[in-house]
């Protein structure tokens, strides 16, 4: 006999666990092996072009690179290398700029058959400089004067910037935004960092954690239409009658892909898939179903322990324990639609974003966990966005350190929306179910 456990719908919302912190994850960026054991090269022939990845939006008028051949350069014939400045077309995809660095072993071994050059971006227009400014006019109310508002770090806590981030993103196949729901900056954020893609060149599908697949039909007929009337999505998708905070606070988002023509694409499960897993587990879903949503997927038993925990302190401790095991499973099989709306977009599109609460997006157990098994070689970027609290001004006081790197490759700090404590709404909610 299966027992049952109630959940109330709007607890099973506040799953998507938006406002969790984490705590460690490693900066997925495209590297050169330094440590190469380079045996044989291949002459490049007279007439041999060298095709050259740049990143476009490089704060310098030069990227450095380095270019090893069998014979030194010597294009003048004198008997000496000879120093190159190359023109080429910048492209989105980054590369490591200190590659010269890593060649080092390779210019030991014969210095004149390892060269820097300098290389211009040629008439391209992929440059940050043009990109809107992380948003400083602040929606949110509190604690703007924080000294960590607008910064970017990354996972370490070592501060990074716009064009480091953009960068990154701009090569990643998956670019996962991690939000809390109600703040409005994150959403502003968001769509900057959409329209910025769009400028480098990239046209990413965009995944919505707040939309159900049973609502594709909706958006699939919004990306067809030629008025691209955002405002009326709203009451299409149900947007207020499914809780989620105003559309308003969203529409910078929607608002960005449909300038610049992106396709719009619904991630979550629908509700009443959600309650039966809650209530009755795997057992709830055909075996293709749970493959799908790679709920085989073996999850450490440190990492289930961890999500347990999350799931007991993001509702104030007043779930019922044997409710706990319920909410993690449902939070993996969202994780697993969300992952699988991302790979079958970026299929056709490239390239795709998730917007979604943060701790979907945590790399540890999140949805990266999931795309790592399902496109092993694609690019992930995970970046969370996190309100600063009164008196903690240093990335440490956030768990960003070198120690315990965050499960995020960049974290942006806004002012806090709400300075209300959460867990007295949800106690007055949960006595009002008790009634």
């Amino acid at each position: 006999m299966k027992r049952r456990i109630w959940i109330p719908s709007s607890i099973m919302l506040l799953a998507g666990l938006g406002y969790a912190v984490g705590k460690t994850a490693d900066l997925v960026m495209p590297q050169m092996d330094a440590g190469a054991d380079v045996t044989e090269f291949v002459a490049p022939k007279s007439d041999l072009s060298l095709d050259v990845s740049l990143v476009g939006h490089t704060d310098n008028a030069f990227s450095e690179i380095a270019v090893a051949t069998v014979e030194p350069f010597d294009a003048d014939g004198d008997g000496t290398p000879d120093a190159h400045e190359l023109a080429v077309p910048a492209v989105s995809k980054p590369v490591a700029t200190s590659a010269s660095a890593k060649l080092a072993e390779l210019a030991q071994a014969g210095s004149s058959r390892t060269l820097s050059l300098k290389v211009a971006a040629a008439g391209s227009t992929a440059s940050t400089a043009d990109l809107p400014t992380m948003a400083t006019a602040w929606q949110s109310e509190h604690f703007r004067d924080n000294p960590l508002v607008g910064e970017v770090f990354d996972a370490r806590g070592a501060r990074s910037s716009r064009d480091t981030l953009m960068g990154a993103a701009s090569g990643a196949r998956y670019l996962l935004l991690g939000e809390i729901h109600d703040n409005p900056d994150h959403h502003q954020l968001q769509a900057d960092i959409i329209g910025g893609l769009a400028k480098l060149g990239t046209e990413p599908a965009v995944v919505f954690e707040m939309i159900p697949e049973s609502f594709a039909d909706v958006l699939e007929e919004f990306t067809e239409a030629g008025d691209r009337d955002v405002a009326s999505l709203s009451e299409q998708l149900q947007w207020s009658e499914r809780g989620w905070p105003a559309f308003s606070i969203y529409q910078p988002v929607f608002e960005a892909a449909a300038a610049e023509g992106l396709t719009l694409r619904a991630g979550d499960l629908d509700r009443q898939t959600i309650r039966a897993i809650g209530e009755n587990g795997l057992d709830a879903l055909s075996e293709a179903e749970i493959e799908r949503l790679s709920l085989r997927l073996e999850v450490p038993a440190e990492q289930a322990d961890a999500l347990a925990e999350t799931i007991r302190t993001a509702h104030c401790g007043l779930m019922p324990e044997g409710a706990i095991g319920a909410m993690a499973t449902v939070q993996r099989a969202r994780d697993g639609a969300l992952a699988d709306a991302l790979v079958d977009a970026a299929r056709e599109s490239g390239s795709a974003v998730l917007i979604a609460g943060s701790g979907h997006v945590r790399k540890d157990r999140g949805v990266p966990n999931i795309l790592a098994e399902r496109d092993p070689d694609a690019a992930t970027v995970a970046v969370q966005m996190v309100e600063v609290s009164d008196g903690e001004a240093e990335a440490a006081d956030y768990g960003l350190t070198s120690d315990a790197p965050a499960p995020y490759d960049y974290t942006i700090f806004t002012p806090r929306n709400d300075i209300a404590d959460p867990c007295d709404g949800l106690r007055a909610q949960m006595g009002q179910a008790d009634q």
